[in-house]
């Protein structure tokens, strides 16, 4: 599902309409400046559905699944489920569920072809998680397409957008693998670097030099060629995920 930013664009603009942006937010109850930064393409990271779901819910122009599927959160061919009016807009059938009840259908369909499985999940910020002297407590879960969870499988909560570059952002859960062996030449790893007195909890693509050095991307840190002995990798990095419906 591709995400586009200029329709995105375009429909909160048709949602907002004649109100200033200021009003709109505070009637839809969404921070002016997140708002207006949606409005004009400036978000660095993608909106939560729930915002989106506020702004459907305040205007009578724009539905919440035209904008789940400009975000890229839904198949644009979900959209035929609905007529155009006129003027060439969709507007829900009388006899459909509603966007919410839509979208759930939509989601148990994928469900039916994909089958999940439950995990369990950690938060990125959890102390005792990085650190193996300390007992470390689920603290959430969330479910994966089943065909990459292993027994030994686990998630990740993010809790910062500070890998956004990699297309995870805050929210998001990632499914890890744990290892015995190296990783493989190229996987994508999440690791602890231990180097220069610092530590470093990081993800990475992990590519070998020789039997003692490894080299990690994006290497933004300047490490360059780096001891094996100054990592600790907590497994491969397989799956990411996102919750669609809060």
């Amino acid at each position: 599902m591709k995400k586009d930013k200029v329709k995105l664009m375009n429909l909160v603009s048709r949602a907002i309409g004649d109100k200033s942006v200021t009003k709109f937010a505070k009637e839809a109850d969404i921070h002016r400046s997140y708002l207006s930064k949606l409005k004009n393409g400036s978000l660095e990271f993608d909106p939560k559905p729930d915002i989106l779901e506020k702004i459907a819910e305040n205007n009578d122009k724009v539905r919440y699944i035209e904008l789940m599927v400009a975000a890229g959160y839904l198949d644009e061919k979900y959209l035929l489920v609905m007529d155009k009016d006129d003027e060439g807009q969709y507007e829900e059938k009388k006899d459909t569920q509603g966007a919410k009840g839509l979208l759930s259908t939509y989601l148990e369909q994928v469900e039916k072809k994909n089958p999940r499985e439950m995990v369990t999940s950690y938060n990125y910020n959890n102390e005792a998680f990085w650190d193996e002297k300390q007992e470390c407590v689920k603290e959430d879960y969330f479910t994966f397409p089943e065909g990459y969870v292993t027994d030994s499988s686990y998630a990740l909560k993010m809790t910062n957008n500070k890998f956004k570059d990699w297309g995870i952002i805050r929210d998001d859960y990632i499914l890890i693998r744990p290892i015995n062996d190296e990783p493989e030449n190229g996987s994508t790893i999440l690791l602890i670097i231990r180097k220069g007195g610092g530590c470093n909890r990081t993800i990475k693509r992990y590519y070998i030099i020789n039997k003692d050095k490894v080299r990690l991307e994006p290497d933004v840190e300047n490490y360059g060629e780096i001891d094996k002995s100054e990592i600790e990798v907590k497994g491969l990095v397989v799956f990411v995920g996102r919750q669609y419906i809060k």
